[in-house]
This record gives C-alpha cells, sequence and structure tokens, in this order.
C-alpha cells in the first residue's frame, strides 16, 4: 500500500506472498537436524506452514476479483445521438490474409473531417503454443514492461508496420496491439482490451477464408470458438467479417475507394446497429449505401393473427419505424444513400431480393434479424439466419459480409470475464423469427 497498490491487490499480493513451498520444509528440517528447532517447535512450524499455504486460496478468491464487473462507459454501440463523438474499434485479426480487408474497412469507416474521428485498436491475436518461440515473445513482451510493438525490434513486425503506414497516411488513430494466449482464453483478453480501451465495436474475422474456388475453408475450430465467446460476454457490439477480398489483395487509396455497400434491413436491435454502422460509411465520399427494408406483405401478416404480437415486439416495432424515419432525414446520406421497400410474402422473395444485389462490395447485416432461416443447414450459427445466406459459396464469391450484433445493456449482467465451465454450447443457437 505504500508503493500506492490498490487495497484488494495489495491484499491479495500479501496472502499470496505468505505461502510456503519445499523450500521452507526444507529449511526447517535442517533446523531440526542441527538441534536448532526442538520437535514441539518444528512441528508447530510444519502446521503452520501448512496452514498458511491452503488457507491462501479461499482468502485470495473472496478478496480480490478481477471477474467483477468493470466501470460503465458511454458509447458502446455505434448508434449514438451524438455524430460528432469519437468512434473507438478494436479491430482483431489472425495473419497478413485479414490486413488488406480489415485497412479497408476501417477507411471505408472514417468519415471525414473531425466528424469522423475514428480511433482502431488493431490487436494480433496469437496462439500461445509449446514452440520456444512464441514462449520467448511472451518473455519478451513482458521483460521491461512495454508492450511487445514499443520495443525496437518492432521493425521486423509486418503486421505492425502495414497499420503503422496507414495511420501516418490517413487522419485515423491506430493502435497496434499483440495478444499472446491460448485459444481457449484469448477472448479473455479480447474483451477485457475493449473494456479498458471503452471501444464501441469489436471486428473479429470470420474462421473460415476464401479458397482460389470460392469455397470457405475453416483455419481451426479454436478460432471458431472465440468468436462465439466473445458474442457472449462482449461489452460492446461486435461485428464478425467474412473477409471475400474488400478492395482487393491491398490497401486502396482514399481517393479510389468506391465501393457499393447494401444493408438488408428487418428490424431489431441488430439490424439498427448495422444500419447505424453503414450510416458511418456512407459519409465517406466513395460509399454508396443502399438499405433494403423488407415488409411483410399483408396476406402474410393474416397467417399469424392468432398468434398477436406482445407488447415488447410491439414497442421494438414502433423503435424500428423511429429509426428508419431518422434515416431518412440524416444528412449525412446525401445522394450517396439509397432507401427500398421490399414487399415479401416467402423467403424465396427474400433469396431472389437479395441475390439481385449480390454484385455489391460489402452487406451489413444484423446477427438476430427477425427471418427464418433462409439457408436449409449451417455450421456457423453465429452468424445469423440472414449472415449465413450471404457468406455461402453459393450466393456470393466477391461481396465480403459484416455480421453485427449490437450491444443490448439490459442482457448484459454478466461480469467481464467469467470462467469457461460457464460457456454453455448450446446458447449459441439463435432466435429466429418470421417476417
Amino acid at each position: 500500500m505504500l508503493c500506492k497498490v490498490p487495497f484488494r491487490e495489495a491484499m491479495a499480493l500479501g496472502f499470496l506472498m505468505n505461502t510456503k513451498g519445499l523450500v521452507e520444509l526444507i529449511v526447517l528440517n535442517i533446523g531440526k537436524d542441527r538441534k536448532v528447532l526442538n520437535d514441539q517447535a518444528f512441528a508447530i512450524l510444519v502446521l503452520m506452514a501448512l496452514f498458511t499455504t491452503f488457507i491462501t486460496t479461499p482468502i485470495v478468491i473472496a478478496i480480490y476479483k478481477p471477474a467483477r464487473k468493470g466501470a460503465p462507459y458511454k458509447h458502446k454501440t455505434i448508434q449514438r445521438k451524438d455524430h460528432d463523438s469519437e468512434l473507438r474499434i478494436l479491430a482483431c485479426f489472425h495473419s497478413t490474409r485479414n490486413i488488406p480487408t480489415l485497412i479497408n474497412l476501417i477507411e471505408s469507416s472514417r468519415g471525414t473531417g473531425k466528424k469522423g474521428r475514428l480511433c482502431v485498436y488493431a490487436m494480433h491475436m496469437m496462439e500461445l503454443s509449446e514452440r520456444s518461440s512464441a514462449i520467448a515473445m511472451v518473455h519478451k513482451a513482458r521483460n521491461n514492461g512495454l508492450p511487445i510493438w514499443n520495443k525496437i525490434e518492432r521493425s521486423t513486425d509486418q503486421m505492425v508496420i502495414a497499420f503503422e503506414a496507414y495511420q501516418h497516411l490517413r487522419a485515423v488513430a491506430v493502435r497496434p496491439m499483440t495478444a499472446i494466449s491460448d485459444l481457449t482464453s484469448i477472448h479473455k483478453d479480447i474483451i477485457t482490451s475493449a473494456h479498458q480501451k471503452r471501444v464501441a465495436m469489436i471486428l473479429l474475422p470470420f474462421h473460415k477464408h476464401q479458397r482460389a474456388d470460392g469455397t470457405m475453408e475453416s483455419i481451426g475450430h479454436g478460432f471458431h470458438e472465440v468468436n462465439n465467446r466473445v458474442l457472449q460476454r462482449a461489452p460492446c457490439s461486435v461485428g464478425i467479417l467474412v473477409d471475400r477480398g474488400l478492395g482487393g489483395p491491398s490497401q486502396v487509396v482514399a481517393s479510389e475507394v468506391a465501393y457499393k455497400v447494401v444493408v438488408p434491413f428487418f428490424g431489431g436491435l441488430d439490424d439498427r446497429e448495422a444500419l447505424a454502422y453503414g450510416m458511418k460509411m456512407v459519409e465517406h465520399p466513395g460509399i454508396t449505401l443502399t438499405v433494403l427494408k423488407f415488409v411483410a406483405a399483408k396476406g402474410t401478416l393474416k397467417r399469424f393473427e392468432e398468434s398477436a404480437p406482445d407488447e415488447k415486439e410491439k414497442k421494438e416495432k414502433e423503435t424500428d419505424e423511429e429509426f428508419v424515419r431518422e434515416l431518412m432525414n440524416d444528412p449525412r446520406g446525401n445522394e450517396s444513400l439509397a432507401y427500398e421497400e421490399r414487399v415479401v410474402e416467402s423467403k424465396d422473395d427474400i433469396n431472389a431480393t437479395l441475390k439481385s444485389m449480390n454484385k455489391c462490395n460489402l452487406f451489413v447485416v444484423g446477427r438476430t434479424a427477425a427471418v427464418v432461416s433462409l439457408v436449409h443447414s449451417s455450421d456457423c450459427p453465429e452468424l445469423g439466419p440472414v449472415g449465413r445466406l450471404l457468406s455461402s459459396s453459393e450466393f456470393s464469391t466477391t461481396a465480403s459480409v459484416l455480421v453485427v450484433q449490437g450491444y443490448d445493456p439490459a442482457a448484459d449482467t454478466r461480469p467481464l470475464v467469467e470462467e469457461d465451465a460457464n460457456y454453455d454450447q448450446s446458447s449459441k443457437d439463435i432466435s429466429e423469427f418470421t417476417v
């Protein structure tokens, strides 16, 4: 406490330092052999060594809980009333394969001038293995208390150089960081960093990448589980990026950015957050945004007369309508924004409408859109009913997809980090509704 360590941390550190190990017992045995300690003193000291060691765990657990809920902050979503406020994004990536699309997406999200202030924390997720090189990198990163990217050796990290070069060319603050951890626990680093940096959205790479023939190939089940855990525990909005080469294999110059972005809107919290992100992108002069609002046909609504919507559903629908009205009056879109309403009677109509737009560069869609599943089966429920269709090889091989999960403060009752045993596999399933 004299060194300004907080009380809880100081108390926990004191109990941890009071534990006794094998060296303590060896010293006591030497003392007894040399007649420094009699049998009574030896027995007392051995019992005290065992007692203080065993009592440490329950005491530390009781007084020190790093997983307790963190202090709240204001901007946890893209959707906000103050459009002039700084937007903070935690962009995660596995390898150099993700970097060009990620930088092009950041470039598209930066807006213009002071109103488009953007701060990006670029996190390189590295799996900690038993190889000595990975262990050495951890020690190198922690030896002097400085992050690995601040050392002289950072020039050898090509991934960091790419983001540093982009920062110098654009009015975007980029803070590279590296998370070296086991895949079973790296989600804790992501969640904790997102809270500490007070970000509004976490961007995660999809656990599959596109091969030359257009099919999607998994890079590992571990990264799939990382995305699922982050979606469950994130303290802000989350976006999963299905990379199909947005802007090509290299960074696009700002003056050459010309992307067509489509936001399918079915209603709900996630769709509103996806649309808010699309409105952020349309501030860029090279972005054209098309908003497709799907409306159920009147004949379709009659089929569901018996199951009348409850008060919560009515309030949700009113919120959607108000949000769309604000969108139509938003001056940010100008001539780059197109709004269309499509009346649909079945999921075949939805499929046909979406496929008519599959030549665009990027789809931004809500994760739990209020629509039935548009594909028969999928091993990626975290993408939601619409995201699963848009990310399939049969739909498109050129359009990237950003699946957005909006932050719901009412559902955020968990601590920042929980034990892995609490991770329920069945909770990954997505609730799907009918248009």
